[in-house]
């Protein structure tokens, strides 16, 4: 069985991306997290866009909570950074360990 902790690090590679804004980092951290807890039908909620915006809102503006969404944020960016980089690797290139 599929834990949600694996569903919301898949969501947060899809998510995540180097490109966005504070704002949009953490708006998509909330969003994953959302969707993983309560389903994607509730995301189709009417107010959702609205919800995550305001939380998002509330995390940018406080110092403490934006460090911590984006130091979230940052290990995903590394992790996909890290996860495009091996996948353009030449086969054979990778080094095993023996």
């Amino acid at each position: 069985m599929v834990e949600k902790i694996d569903i919301f690090h898949s969501r947060m590679l899809e998510q995540i991306d180097p490109a966005h804004s504070a704002k949009e980092l953490v708006e998509r951290i909330v969003k994953s997290a959302l969707e993983v807890e309560y389903g994607a039908t509730f995301t189709l909620s009417s107010g959702f866009s609205k919800m995550v915006s305001k939380i998002a809102d509330v995390v940018v503006a406080n110092p403490e909570l934006r460090r911590q969404a984006l130091s979230v944020a940052s290990i995903y960016i590394d992790k996909k950074m890290e996860e495009t980089r091996i996948r353009k690797m030449p086969a054979g290139s990778l080094k095993r360990d023996k």
